[in-house]
């Protein structure tokens, strides 16, 4: 068949009226207009528009108020594009995880839906930790995006726990020699810790008993690294005391270290005055080597401050209990 001018004509304006007929079905006026392009620029353009927040004051945690079981954390609010008061947080710790990625965050499972804040909050009390345990934490923020950032990560240990055991009873000659004494009453309380008490802290341990002016229990902190601010607590976890100073210092303790099952039977070998000095009124069994003489005594049945210095001395040749501290 044979085209005519008219025929190209024809074909010609209907492709270009087929061309432009999409163009057309858009209103190049109103708000329809200017709704379609803000959306095309929000497509485009989202992850200019919508950051993820910025965590405030570099993103640095704050940790306080640790304890055996909890701490407190604190953050500076983060700032987003999206309005303050829409953004939620949530903590993660984590006693494994060093939680320094949002990537590392996501895979260990840490995150819950549930857990976010349902209004911005600067502050969290964590809590259920163990004590004498390292954790990590850190804190995520996201906006109505599901845009999410964290802050940089803290590690923080919870306040740990000191344990007053019986190692078992002895005369007073626990020693050889003066120059040994320390040494070898200390090693007594190491195999006992060993072997009668495995659930105990075994890392660090120490003979509780005065063995001279210069060694004396009072000075364990500073010889021994017996920390200040943890509690006492006997082998069947009851409290003794709140820290090592609370110990010495107060009038009292708990209770018994009958009643607490520390030594149930007969007293302890102490060689202290109430405060834990050295008792340089006693002969304390020649400083702990020989069962000739005398020694000071702690009560077993009395939690005033006859608790460690007894009113009477015992006869070195009786067996009382030697006492170990271990962390």
């Amino acid at each position: 068949m044979l085209f005519t001018f008219k025929h190209y004509g024809f074909l010609l304006l209907s492709f270009i009226a087929i061309a432009i007929l999409p163009f057309a079905l858009l209103s190049c006026s109103g708000d329809n207009f200017n709704s379609i392009i803000n959306k095309e620029n929000y497509y485009n353009d989202s992850n200019l528009i919508h950051n993820a927040p910025m965590p405030g004051n570099n993103g640095l945690l704050i940790i306080t108020n640790i304890t055996e079981n909890s701490s407190k954390i604190q953050w500076t609010l983060a700032t987003d594009n999206s309005p303050s008061e829409t953004l939620q947080y949530q903590v993660v710790v984590s006693h494994t995880l060093t939680l320094f990625s949002l990537e590392e965050i996501l895979q260990s499972g840490l995150l819950n839906e549930n857990n976010w804040s349902s209004s911005p909050v600067n502050e969290y009390i964590i809590t259920g930790l163990l004590y004498g345990k390292q954790y990590f934490v850190n804190v995520c923020v996201r906006d109505p995006d599901n845009n999410i950032s964290i802050y940089y990560p803290a590690t923080f240990t919870t306040i740990g726990r000191i344990y007053l055991f019986s190692a078992g009873t002895f005369t007073g000659a626990m020693a050889s020699a003066l120059t040994s004494a320390r040494n070898e009453i200390n090693e007594l309380v190491h195999k006992a810790l060993i072997n009668n008490y495995s659930s105990l802290p075994q890392n660090n341990s120490v003979a509780f008993i005065s063995i001279d002016s210069t060694d004396a229990i009072k000075y364990f902190p500073e010889l021994y690294g017996v920390p200040t601010n943890w509690p006492i607590y006997s082998p069947t976890d009851t409290k003794i005391a709140d820290s090592f100073y609370a110990l010495l210092m107060y009038d009292e303790i708990s209770d018994t270290l009958a009643n607490l099952g520390v030594c149930t039977t007969v007293g302890w070998w102490s060689g202290s005055t109430e405060f834990g000095a050295y008792d340089t009124t006693s002969n304390n069994c020649s400083q702990w080597t020989n069962d000739s003489s005398k020694g000071r005594t702690g009560a077993h049945n009395k939690s005033d401050k006859n608790w460690i210095s007894d009113d009477s001395e015992k006869n070195c040749n009786q067996k009382n209990h030697l006492l170990g501290l271990c962390w």
